[in-house]
């Protein structure tokens, strides 16, 4: 028993340090593009951004045609559903993933001295608000209804079980975008995601060398403990089945 728990321990300190050399890398990448005017972003992008082309912006969205997400019907900038539907084969669990639907609006950035567009066709880093949702197709026929999403279970076996997750970014009014300098707009750098957030610049900053360093310091701590545990409970273990070969 407590081998296992060393070793769930274990996992979760592998996983929070994860978390937080991710939130390191993020922050990094903000306090390293230079947040500017968008106006300044669209007309001079190359000359006001970093050597490596990074950039920022904040302020007011516009988006003249928002989209409508299809499955929980939110105007939205950005939205990616995936599907996945598992059944049982025997004794055996399958699983098939169903390829993802996603799709990008038309908006910019306005902090007053003019727009800038911003490419987010190629996904990203954003805020996003999760919706997911579990069905069996042998409870409504040949295809399942998520809103205004259907999928076609007919075949599949009874009893198949299919999820549905969708990912929104919502039609806010303000968003920090943090990207690459191009031609009148900002779009994701070959070397890293485009980040789109609903905090300010000065926020996300915080937000993540806070969580960086909360997540790194856990990590460290749940893998010393975890490995701990894990040594003791082998040992334990190792003591208590050379006492039952022990000849009585």
């Amino acid at each position: 028993m407590l081998l296992i728990v060393g070793v769930v321990v274990l996992i979760a300190g592998v996983v929070a340090i994860g978390i937080g050399v991710y939130q390191k890398i993020r922050a990094g990448r903000v306090a390293d593009a230079p947040l500017v005017r968008t106006g300044d972003a669209a007309q001079r992008g190359a000359q006001v951004a970093a050597p490596n082309g990074a950039i920022s912006v904040q302020g007011s969205v516009y988006c003249q045609q928002p989209l409508y997400s299809p499955v929980t019907r939110q105007a939205c900038l950005h939205y990616s559903v995936s599907t996945q539907v598992r059944w049982k084969d025997g004794d055996q669990d399958r699983s098939e993933s169903l390829p993802n639907i996603e799709q990008t609006a038309s908006f910019a950035i306005d902090d007053g001295s003019g727009a800038v567009w911003i490419d987010a066709t190629r996904g990203g880093d954003f805020d996003t608000q999760i919706y997911s949702e579990i069905k069996e197709p042998g409870t409504f026929g040949s295809s399942l209804v998520f809103g205004d999403h259907r999928v076609s279970t007919g075949s599949y076996p009874s009893g198949a079980r299919v999820e549905v997750s969708e990912h929104v970014l919502p039609l806010v009014p303000q968003l920090y975008a943090c990207g690459a300098a191009a031609p009148q707009a900002i779009a994701s750098p070959s070397w890293r995601s485009l980040i789109l957030s609903t905090k300010s610049r000065d926020e996300l900053l915080s937000s993540a060398t806070q969580m960086a360093k909360v997540c790194l310091v856990a990590g460290i701590v749940g893998v010393a403990v975890g490995a701990g545990l894990g040594i003791a409970g082998a040992f334990r273990d190792g003591l208590v089945m050379r006492a039952m070969r022990k000849p009585s």
